[in-house]
Parts: C-alpha cells; sequence; structure tokens
C-alpha cells in the first residue's frame, strides 16, 4: 500500500478513517492512537477477559485497516462505523465460541433466587424488558440465548427489546426536554425504571 506524506495531520476522524482507506498509514496510525482505547474498552466490557479482549480489539483494527475502503462519510459518522464494526466482531467471538460466551456470566449474575421457577408474565417487567436490551445490545446475545437467559418464549424477545427500547427513549426525550440536568434519568436507569 502506498503512503501518504501530510505536512498537517488529519484531525478529525471522518477525515482520518477517508484517509485510511486509500492506504494512508500515518492516517491509520491517528485513527488507532484515537480510537484504541474506546475499541478496547467495548471490548473488555463484553467479553470480561483481557486476553480475549486483546486478541478481538486486534482484529477489529485489522478489520478497520482492511475495510476502512468501504466507509463513506455520508452513511455515518467514523466513530460510528467503527462502534459497529467493533460490536459484529464482538458478536462474531461469542457466538464462534459458546462455552465462553457472555450467557454463561449473565445466568449465574441473575438477581432471582436459585431454582426458582420463572415468573410466565415476567417478560411484562420493565426491568426484564432493559435486561434484554442489555443482553442483546451490550452482552451481544442473540435472540434464543435471551429467551434462554430470561426464561421467555424466544417469540417474544424482539418485542421485548423494542418495548425496551421504546421506554429508555422516552426518558431519554424527557431528560432532553428538562434540560442538562439527567439526574432524574441516571436515577430511572439504576432503578430499572426504564
Amino acid at each position: 500500500m502506498k503512503t501518504f506524506a501530510h505536512p498537517n495531520p488529519p484531525t478529525g476522524l471522518d477525515d482520518l478513517l477517508t484517509r485510511t482507506g486509500s492506504g494512508d498509514q500515518q492516517a491509520f496510525a491517528h485513527l488507532y492512537d484515537r480510537g484504541a482505547a474506546t475499541v478496547h474498552g467495548l471490548v473488555l466490557r463484553v467479553l470480561r477477559d483481557p486476553e480475549a479482549a486483546e486478541e478481538v480489539t486486534r482484529a477489529v483494527w485489522i478489520r478497520v485497516w482492511h475495510r476502512s475502503g468501504q466507509y463513506t462519510p455520508a452513511q455515518g459518522s467514523a466513530l460510528a462505523w467503527v462502534i459497529a464494526l467493533t460490536q459484529r466482531t464482538v458478536v462474531e467471538r461469542l457466538r464462534s465460541s459458546p462455552s465462553d460466551t457472555a450467557l454463561t456470566r449473565i445466568d449465574s449474575a441473575s438477581t432471582g433466587p436459585a431454582g426458582a421457577e420463572p415468573d410466565p408474565n415476567a417478560y411484562l417487567s420493565i426491568a426484564t424488558r432493559r435486561r434484554a436490551v442489555l443482553l442483546a445490545y451490550y452482552q451481544g446475545c442473540t435472540s434464543e440465548q435471551i429467551s434462554t437467559v430470561l426464561g421467555v418464549p424466544h417469540e417474544t424477545v424482539a418485542t421485548m427489546i423494542h418495548s425496551g427500547l421504546m421506554h429508555l427513549r422516552a426518558h431519554l426525550r424527557m431528560a432532553d426536554y428538562r434540560g442538562p440536568d439527567v439526574s432524574s434519568l441516571n436515577t430511572a436507569i439504576d432503578a430499572d425504571r426504564w
């Protein structure tokens, strides 16, 4: 690949990713420097295994280098593009090694008493919908895995996630309407009320 010399290094992430797509190794180095901590933090948060997180983080940056030519700023921000690529890579990792999925960790961290029968109407509770959203978006679980963890029919998982996202959106709108003080939103999230 060609290396392009820039007298002034690009400053915006969109510009860095665009230049990386044209083979600019310096732009890639700047992009990596600015995004490495974010990517690694996201991967580590999901996998909770530092060694596996480093391996997946490396895979993400290799993919960024190879796929950056596909990025166009009109599709969205560079940060969103890199994070989406990160999430896909993490989900692929979780699906490829079922013995090391977040499912086991999440199930063992269940708030319900051990051996308790799941409530047939549990999928209606806000806390369960919140948990479904967290499992899907932060742990990378599939709908089958979420169904198993929460003890709800597989067919209701998508509805639960959608409903949970609508509750979250409503709280975010209220916080935006009220202004910069989002303490009520934080309280609602902490109290599982969204």
